[in-house]
């Protein structure tokens, strides 16, 4: 007998909307990191990076909750974040009992007890990753490609959003806005499966 072989069944539409209708969790999960570095809105936008990859490995055929399922994909993102721009191990909240998620009978005890998490290779993803963002990024305009560039870490040291500020004469409100706009453009030419 083969095994069950991995299949994301849903549409751009159902992952767009998975995406929007979490966005709040993300903040959540954000906000009980600390970073000395990395303010809320770079760790909300790191979490974002682990809430699109879990979108995109998401199987609903499981039944397993979605929030389940992405939360150590974003933890995993944030956490990667921190540890990559301070060497430090990232510090959590320990209030266990704050409820997280939509349904609120969740709590973040459950998040870092989460032992059914997947495992992926995370070089090889990577590798992958970088590949297609690449080739994503040079449809955007200059301004945009140099700003996610600089944010993510592709072809320069990662940077936060008030170092790109200082480097190209912006305040870091305006890179936020332009990071944000060209995510926006990256999702919409992500393929959908």
């Amino acid at each position: 007998m083969q095994p069950k072989q991995y299949d994301n069944s849903m549409n751009k539409e159902e992952k767009d909307t998975l995406i929007t209708s979490n966005m709040g969790y993300v903040v959540t999960l954000a906000r009980q990191y600390k970073s000395d570095i990395l303010s809320t809105d770079d760790l909300i936008g790191e979490g974002s990076i682990g809430l699109m990859k879990a979108v995109e490995k998401f199987d609903p055929s499981r039944g397993k909750p979605f929030v389940t399922f992405a939360a150590p994909y974003i933890r995993k993102a944030i956490e990667d974040a921190i540890t990559r721009l301070t060497g430090d191990i990232p510090v959590m909240s320990t209030d266990e009992s704050l409820p997280v998620g939509s349904n609120n009978n969740f709590t973040l005890l459950n998040v870092l007890e989460d032992k059914d998490s997947p495992k992926a290779d995370h070089a090889v993803e990577q590798n992958a990753l970088s590949d297609r963002m690449l080739e994503a990024i040079s449809m955007l305009d200059e301004r945009e490609q140099a700003v996610i560039k600089r944010f993510f870490g592709i072809e320069y040291e990662r940077m936060t959003m008030a170092e790109i500020g200082e480097e190209m004469g912006l305040k870091r409100e305006r890179i936020r806005q332009i990071r944000d706009k060209a995510m926006r453009k990256l999702k919409k030419q992500a393929p959908s499966a």
